[in-house]
């Protein structure tokens, strides 16, 4: 059995709503020292096949279903 991980992020440049929204409430609680914050989503996988099919499979399923190209990258690790 292979575990893999996925995390997804946005571009840099593209608004990240979830993250503004806790540097915003991040301002309300005192910390103002926080200037930026920035998400990210992990996806892990447990896959029955060899090294190399299963990084392939689950590099089909980012570019598929997880990531959208247009905004967002991700990053594959074993």
């Amino acid at each position: 059995m292979v575990r893999i991980s996925v995390e997804i992020k946005y571009l840099s440049g593209v608004e990240d709503p979830e993250a503004l929204t806790i540097q915003k409430n991040l301002q309300l609680l005192g910390y103002g020292d926080i200037k930026k914050v920035r998400t990210s989503k992990t996806y892990e996988f447990e896959v029955s096949d060899d090294s190399s099919d299963a990084v392939s499979t689950v590099r089909k399923i980012a570019e598929q279903m997880l990531a959208n190209p247009v905004i967002q990258s991700y990053t594959i690790k074993e």
